[in-house]
């Protein structure tokens, strides 16, 4: 249910919404619902602590709507608040609400987890999903480099607090050490789309037996190895969840990737952008556990993290086996 100040933000984006179409879901770093009534939408509110650059969210997000190729596995954009402004409507009022503020349409379905990735027919649906994102030529407006823009940028603000509240400084030195090996071996050059935070949570299997990709607040033009990246994080990004996507799991993906993008993935840059990933999310995890308001949140980002170390340890010895190339 929502709260009474939580409806007041809500009704700024349409006065006619009633209490009881309103349902919260979910959501570690912003504030999300679904309203139901003449139609069902998704409602995002970006929370205070806000990291992300709205402004460039917002630009690729147009960018999104303009691009027919990928309108069959994206959600519909109806409002994205930027200045006060709904840039997908310029002739829309002016809303009171924070930038980044958002209604897209509602996708009847459910998020996949690893256990729903065992299926063979979802793992070919959403790699077809993907191939269509990254092979669509659309145009964002930021290039993205996974050391530049996450992990150097989360790890220099989280530097700046006393980290020993959080874990040992040989997990930090853990983390460091993965992130020079794998920059070694993402290479730098040309540049694709990527969605960089393809967590199951932004991945939801339709009613149709169709995978939608949601949540595009960290894309870009990548230019670091963005593909075996990108597939690399259908591992690296899931593995430490309640229900993970296993080895055997990624296994199976990479098969239809190989398939359906006709042309050999590097796999040990695909793992060591698995790898990248968990240092990403192991750094971003600490800089909301510092920035948390309250204990359960603290609590919530401390389990985040340690759980992140300890799928640095597991990644970083997969890969130390050497034995990747081989391998199927």
């Amino acid at each position: 249910m929502a709260t009474s100040g939580e409806l007041e933000i809500l009704y700024r984006f349409r006065r006619g919404w009633e209490p009881g179409d309103i349902k919260k879901a979910g959501g570690r770093t912003n504030k999300n619902f679904i309203v139901s009534g003449q139609e069902m939408v998704f409602v995002r509110i970006p929370r205070d602590n806000d990291i992300v650059n709205r402004h460039i969210e917002g630009m690729n997000i147009l960018a999104l709507s303009k691009n027919y190729k990928v309108s069959h596995i994206i959600p519909s954009y109806q409002t994205y608040v930027l200045g006060g402004r709904n840039i997908l409507d310029p002739d829309s009022p002016e809303f009171d609400l924070p930038d980044g503020a958002m209604i897209t349409s509602y996708i009847e379905g459910r998020e996949l987890d690893g256990d729903v990735l065992r299926d063979k027919g979802v793992q070919d649906a959403l790699i077809e999903s993907l191939h269509a994102f990254h092979t669509s030529g659309v145009r964002f407006v930021n290039e993205y480099d996974v050391f530049r823009d996450e992990v150097g940028y989360y790890r220099s603000k989280a530097e700046k607090h006393d980290l020993k509240q959080l874990f040992m400084k040989e997990e930090a030195e853990q983390a460091k050490t993965a992130e020079r090996r794998a920059m070694a071996r993402l290479h730098a050059g040309g540049e694709i789309p990527t969605h960089n935070d393809l967590i199951v949570e932004n991945l939801i299997l339709g009613n149709d037996g169709k995978v939608r990709i949601i949540d595009f607040e960290y894309a870009g033009r990548n230019i670091r190895s963005g593909l075996p990246y990108d597939i690399g994080i259908l591992l690296g990004g899931n593995m430490a969840n309640d229900k993970p996507v296993t080895f055997d799991t990624f296994e199976g993906i990479l098969d239809s990737a190989g398939r359906v993008y006709r042309e050999p993935l590097d796999r040990e840059q695909v793992f060591y952008g698995a790898l990248t990933n968990m240092v990403v999310m192991f750094w971003w995890g600490t800089v909301h556990y510092f920035g948390a308001d309250s204990p359960d949140e603290k609590a919530d980002f401390r389990k985040y993290v340690l759980d992140r170390a300890r799928g640095i340890e597991t990644l970083d010895a997969y890969l130390r086996r050497g034995n990747l190339l081989s391998e199927r």
